[in-house]
This record gives C-alpha cells, structure tokens and sequence, in this order.
C-alpha cells in the first residue's frame, strides 16, 4: 500500500541508522516505485553513493525519475525490472526494501535473492506490515469501534484473496533464517490514531481505496457499503465520539549482514 509509506519514515529511519547505511554506498531499493524510500537512501548515501531503483512498473518510475529531477537526486539510477532481473555491475553494499516482501510468494527466496547480489559484509534490510494485527483485541479499535471493525475484516480478507502475506512483519525473523542468512536484528513499531484531527484516518481511507476492486470481485463488500470517500471522515467522528483510538497495523523491521 503506496500511501502508508508516510506512516513508515520514522521507524524506517531507525533501521538504516541501526543497519550501517552511510554516505558512499550503493543501495538497491527492489519495489520502488513508491518513491519515499528511494529519497530517503538518497539523501544517506549522497553524491558519491548510488541508489538503484527497481521496479517492474515501468510507467509509475517515469514519473520517480521526474520526482528525482526535480530534487536534484542525480545518485539515483532508475530500471524497470524485477529483484530476479537485476544485475549490478559491481557488488552492492545493501538491499532495503519496504513493504516488498509482503506482495511476494516466495518471500524466503526473495530474500536470498537479493543477498546473492550483495558484496560480502553487506546489509539486507526489510520493513514490512504485519497486517492482521488489525483483527488481533489489543491492536485494532479501542473501544469496540464498528467502522474499524469493518475495516479490518474488508482489508484483511482482500489481502489474502489477492496473495498478499498478511502476516509478513512477524515472519521477518523465521524468513532471514529460512533464507540461510543469521537471525536478523529487530524493531517494531504500531501508530495510534485518536482525537479529531489526526491524519492517521486517511491510512484506513486510502486502504479501502485501494483494496476496493479487490473487495468487489471476491464478493467481501460493495462500493456502496464502504463509502471510501467519506470513510476517514466517519471514522474520526466514531473514534473521537467514544474517546478512543484506533491502531495501524503493527510494523516490523529486521536487519542482518551476508
């Protein structure tokens, strides 16, 4: 989900620190097309390090490239391919993906993938959503809060419908393991939402959003029944009427070196 990357910069920023990523190296952002990501290593690595972007959407990283131009990123090399594609033409210092191994089927495959592309010593970092935190008691609406309710059984189950792992930020751990690299280092981080105001509400609007053809032809919801336009708004007054709060999904992170 492109529009949760604001949601993510904080704990992201956590974990480049923590994993070593610093000005003069040459980064891969697999699954770039959001952008955020991809700006953000840039300006670490800066002028003398290099950040190559990849993604299979070739249209959404035309419109990267322009972003970049406009900022001056001239570290930045842009290639319409997928992570199994690539080929660097000399080893890269680290792999940080966000949000990435979530919208694969082999995440652990991904992952050795994408060390086999590393220098020895380099970083491998992911960030991902662990989804169905939505549904778990102590991590979704507080009190009971029906919109949010409705929420998390749409979004959930739209998901998994469309062959996204729903449940990848909690797998980090076991997938690096599985994917013959050591026991990765870990951080985790869930944002509330509360109080009027707060443009945490659009998280759950712009899910909908985006979830919603998926809903429609698994028959979980109609368009009429989410009222996505408004949702954000319906939810802010729901929250706030109850004087509770409502969590996005928990976010993991997890770093190692090959």
């Amino acid at each position: 989900m492109a529009h949760g990357q604001t949601y993510a910069q904080a704990l992201t920023g956590e974990l480049l620190s923590r994993a070593g990523i610093v000005p003069g190296m040459r980064v891969l952002v697999p699954g770039a097309a959001s952008g955020e990501l991809v700006f953000l290593i840039a300006e670490r690595v800066g002028a003398n390090g290099k950040v190559f972007a990849i993604d299979p959407d070739a249209r959404a990283l035309a419109a990267l490239r322009e972003s970049a131009e406009r900022q001056s990123f001239e570290c930045i090399e842009f290639s319409a391919e997928t992570l199994g594609e690539f080929r660097s033409r000399a080893p890269l210092d680290a792999v940080v993906g966000r949000f990435f191994l979530m919208r694969q089927a082999d995440p652990g495959a991904t992952i050795r993938a994408a060390a086999e592309a590393l220098a020895p010593g380099g970083r491998i970092v992911f960030q991902e959503w662990h989804f169905e935190s939505v549904l778990w008691p102590h991590t979704s609406g507080w009190p009971s809060l029906p919109l949010y309710q409705n929420f998390a059984r749409w979004s959930v189950e739209a998901l998994r419908r469309s062959g996204f792992q729903i449940d990848m930020g909690l797998r980090l751990v076991n997938t690096f393991a599985e994917a013959g690299l050591r026991v990765p280092s870990t951080r985790s981080e869930i944002l509330a939402v509360q109080g009027a105001g707060d443009a945490g509400y659009r998280f759950f609007q712009e899910t909908l959003r985006e979830l919603l053809p998926a809903m429609e032809r698994f028959g979980i919801t109609r368009a009429d029944e989410v009222e996505v336009d408004s949702f954000a708004q319906r939810l802010e007054i729901e929250t706030t009427a109850a004087r509770g709060h409502a969590f996005l999904p928990l976010q993991v992170g997890a770093w190692t070196r090959v």
